[in-house]
C-alpha cells in the first residue's frame, strides 16, 4: 500500500527500502527515480540495497563484532515483529531496524531512545557510549538536515540552555567543517548534548557534552571503534570529540572549540 511520505526528512536507506517496498506514492516515486538517474552514490546505494543476493552478516561482521549486543538484544525483537518480513523485503527491513536501533538513524529521536535505554549501565564509560552509536554515522545520516541558520540558532540556544554553557553559532564553526546539527541526548538520566559537523573527507564528527564533577583536566587522546577521541573536562562539563579524522586534526578541533566553552568552569 503506497502512501506521502516527507522524503526530505528520510536518511538516504530509508528512501531506497521504502521505495523498494511500494510504500511511495507516484509522485515520490518519480522524484527517486530521477534522483537514480542523476545521483550516482545514490544509485550505488540502491543497487547495494535492492540486491536480495547482499549477505548483511558478511558486510557488517566487522561492526557487529564491536557492537553492544547484549544491550540490542531486548530491543530488537520488539522493533523487527512491527516490520513486514516479506521475502523480498526482510533483510533489508532488518538491517535498516537494526541501524535505526543502534546508531539512531532516525533523526533525533532515535538517539535519545538509545541513549535512555542504556541508563541503567552506570559503570559504563560515557565515550563508549557515545563511540557505539557514532560508528554507524555516515555522511548520509547528516547530508539532509536542515541548513536554516535559524533552525541552527534555536538549536544551539536549547543546548547552551539546559547545559549551562555560553555557546554560540559562532563560536561553534570548525573552519572547513561545517555545523549540522545541535540537539539533547540523556545519558544515566543526565543531559548529554551533541553537536554534530560533516567533514568533506573524514565524515561526521561530533562534540559531545555531559554535566561531570570529576574536575577539571588537560585534552587527552584515545581510540574507540576505529574513530579518534579528544577528550577533556572543566569543572563542571565532560567533553569529547570524535570522529575518524586524524587526531591531530581532532585534537586542533577541539583546542578551537575550547574557546566556545570557556564559560563552563
Amino acid at each position: 500500500m503506497s502512501t506521502h511520505l516527507d522524503l526530505a526528512s528520510m536518511s538516504v536507506d530509508e528512501l531506497i527500502v521504502v521505495y523498494l517496498d511500494g510504500e511511495l506514492d507516484a509522485a515520490a516515486k518519480l522524484a527517486v527515480e530521477a534522483r537514480l538517474d542523476q545521483d550516482s552514490a545514490f544509485r550505488d546505494r540502491f543497487e547495494f540495497l535492492a540486491s536480495n543476493s547482499v549477505s548483511m552478516g558478511p558486510a557488517f561482521a566487522a561492526l557487529l563484532d564491536d557492537a553492544p549486543v547484549e544491550r540490542m538484544k531486548s530491543k530488537l525483537p520488539a522493533a523487527i515483529g512491527q516490520i513486514d518480513q516479506s521475502p523480498s523485503s526482510s533483510g533489508r527491513r532488518w538491517f535498516l531496524a537494526a541501524a535505526c536501533l543502534m546508531a539512531g538513524v532516525a533523526l533525533g529521536g532515535g538517539l535519545t531512545r538509545y541513549l535512555s535505554s542504556m541508563e541503567d549501565a552506570s559503570s559504563q564509560n560515557w565515550r563508549a557510549v557515545v563511540a557505539d552509536y557514532m560508528q554507524l554515522y555516515s555522511a548520509d545520516t547528516l547530508s539532509n538536515l536542515s541548513d536554516d541558520p535559524s533552525v541552527k540558532a534555536d538549536q544551539i540556544a536549547r543546548v547552551a540552555n539546559v547545559m549551562q554553557l555560553p555557546l554560540t553559532t559562532q563560536g561553534l564553526m570548525i573552519s572547513g567543517v561545517p555545523f549540522k546539527r545541535a540537539q539533547l541526548l540523556t545519558f544515566n538520566q543526565k543531559p548529554l548534548a551533541q553537536i554534530a559537523y560533516l567533514d568533506p573527507k573524514y565524515g561526521p564528527v561530533a562534540l559531545c557534552v555531559t554535566h561531570s564533577s570529576t574536575g577539571k583536566t588537560g585534552l587527552q587522546r584515545e581510540q574507540r571503534l576505529g574513530m579518534s577521541i579528544i577528550f577533556w573536562s572543566s569543572a563542571d562539563h565532560s567533553f569529547m570529540v570524535i570522529g575518524r579524522n586524524p587526531p591531530e586534526q581532532l585534537e586542533a578541533f577541539a583546542r578551537q572549540l575550547q574557546s566556545a566553552l570557556t564559560g563552563s568552569g
